[in-house]
């Protein structure tokens, strides 16, 4: 098994990302692995008929709103003894801006949230997890919250 010394944790104030984050902190402290907390500001694809889609820059409020998420995580993932916790804010479609930081960052452990689509939902729309497991050159540990 691959020693794990750096993992991550992708956020996005939901109630699966909340136990992703919960059990980011307890590997890291149990492996005394550095935490990188990542939070991406989803941007918005407007479509209209005379032009083809636009990517929209996500609102200040938005932006602001993930940079507290980010800043509570830290706080709490700090005060649970994880010695070494960064974060990083990014902007635009959340599955392609994980697997861009992955490449760049090369964690050994990305910990996400499940996410609770129906069957019709996840054929249409897909998932963030979904997505990222299929794409992430690393080991992905995607935690469902308990029943």
């Amino acid at each position: 098994m691959t020693e794990i010394r750096a993992i991550a944790v992708a956020i996005d104030g939901s109630s699966h990302a909340q136990h992703a984050l919960e059990e980011a902190i307890r590997l890291a402290g149990r492996l005394s692995a550095s935490l990188t907390i990542v939070g991406v500001v989803p941007a918005h694809t407007v479509y209209s008929v005379q032009r083809r889609a636009e990517l929209v820059e996500p609102r200040e409020e938005d932006v602001r709103l993930y940079q507290e998420l980010l800043t509570r995580a830290t706080e709490t993932a700090r005060k649970a003894g994880v010695a070494s916790v960064s974060k990083e804010l990014l902007q635009g479609e959340p599955v392609e801006e994980i697997l861009t930081f992955l490449g760049d960052r090369h964690p050994d452990l990305l910990v996400m949230g499940a996410r609770g689509l129906s069957t019709a939902r996840r054929l249409l729309l897909g998932s963030v997890s979904d997505g990222v497991a299929h794409h992430a050159h690393c080991s992905i540990l995607i935690v469902r919250p308990p029943p």
